[in-house]
């Protein structure tokens, strides 16, 4: 997903250690990423994001419904896009959201190392809860489940990126398998990847350092390649043996912002970019998995309702940890009797 390919560590001395990992960070961010900030933690009390009341957050319209049409240009051109297919007043709360995350041009132009930099990566869970949900829209779940021959996908986090006028490239192509998986690229089973959603909440032009994608008939031809260049709330759906390449930032303002992430086959646990499982008390994390219904908490390597993990006292832990977590009551508790532990006794 324009992450671009790894640079080796050095063997330096300490003070040469310092100047190689900020060329480490320099020459990453020039292929793809950019330089990560200590994040700010937004809540996001008081706005838009709210706790679900229905089995799911999402309302499929017909636009959105993924032809078995568009599934066979996925198979045979190895992308997909679909323009405009985030909407409305959803398409507004997701901008604004963005934005809490992600810095414009204007507000980059305030930071020396992204001035140098002329791009930023954010990698997740990122500080805005709506963003750090993901867009587990259902059609795209559907099509991820479809791609990957299993009803059990969970969800693959990655970064969300910026890019900012003078952004210079130097992406010759890649696939992303060399970022996302410990084995090799299979031509005989597509399910042994992963599916990649790369949403563009605002509009894209030319010059705004667009993705480019490159069908599967043609190779590694860059010269072929198709820019993403869209309207906003755009979705390009790609493998990660898909091959594509950043491109410069040429437009002399803006910016383009870059929402990621992917589904992969639950049972591979040899696949995957970033662990979140270390961040149980991140309190975005918390307030995410709060939010979630149990089939998205699945997505988030939850176990499913009916696991013999849930018992009445860990449904009582669960409620601590993830206020709201059994609201619909989607877990039945899987033990018989449960006796609350007396304040300062001691269990076990």
């Amino acid at each position: 997903m324009d992450m671009g390919r790894r640079v080796k560590p050095q063997t330096t001395s300490l003070m040469e250690g310092r100047h190689a990992k900020r060329r480490k960070r320099k020459a990453l961010c020039r292929i793809a990423h950019g330089n990560a900030r200590p994040p700010q933690i937004i809540t996001t009390v008081g706005s838009s994001f709210q706790k679900p009341t229905g089995a799911t957050m999402y309302t499929t319209h017909p636009h959105q419904v993924i032809s078995d049409a568009q599934f066979a240009q996925l198979i045979e051109q190895g992308f997909l896009i679909l323009p405009r297919y985030i909407r409305g007043e959803e398409l507004s709360e997701l901008q604004a959201a963005q934005r809490r995350v992600l810095r414009t041009w204007e507000q980059a132009q305030q930071d020396p190392k992204l001035v140098e930099a002329r791009c930023e990566l954010t990698p997740y869970p990122w500080s805005d809860a709506r963003m750090s949900r993901l867009y587990l829209h259902p059609e795209l779940v559907k099509l991820g489940q479809r791609f990957l021959k299993t009803e059990d996908v969970v969800a693959r986090v990655g970064y969300m990126l910026a890019r900012y006028p003078g952004f210079t490239s130097g992406d010759t192509g890649h696939i992303d398998n060399g970022n996302n998986s410990l084995l090799p690229r299979t031509t005989s089973a597509r399910e042994y990847g992963q599916i990649g959603f790369w949403i563009h909440l605002d509009e894209v032009q030319p010059g705004q350092a667009p993705l480019l994608l490159v069908r599967t008939k043609d190779g590694q031809d860059l010269s072929k390649a198709v820019p993403f260049v869209c309207p906003e709330g755009s979705i390009a759906i790609f493998s990660n043996y898909t091959f594509h390449a950043s491109s410069p930032f040429t437009a002399a303002d803006g910016q383009r912002f870059a929402w990621g992430f992917g589904l992969g086959r639950a049972d591979h646990h040899f696949e995957g970019l970033l662990s979140f499982t270390s961040h149980g008390q991140h309190p975005v994390i918390k307030q995410v998995v709060s939010a979630m219904t149990a089939r998205e908490r699945t997505m988030m390597h939850f176990p499913p309702p009916n696991h013999p993990y849930y018992t009445r006292q860990t449904l009582v832990a669960l409620e601590e940890q993830y206020p709201g977590w059994n609201a619909r009551g989607e877990y039945p508790a899987m033990d018989e009797s449960f006796e609350p532990a007396k304040s300062g006794t001691a269990q076990g």
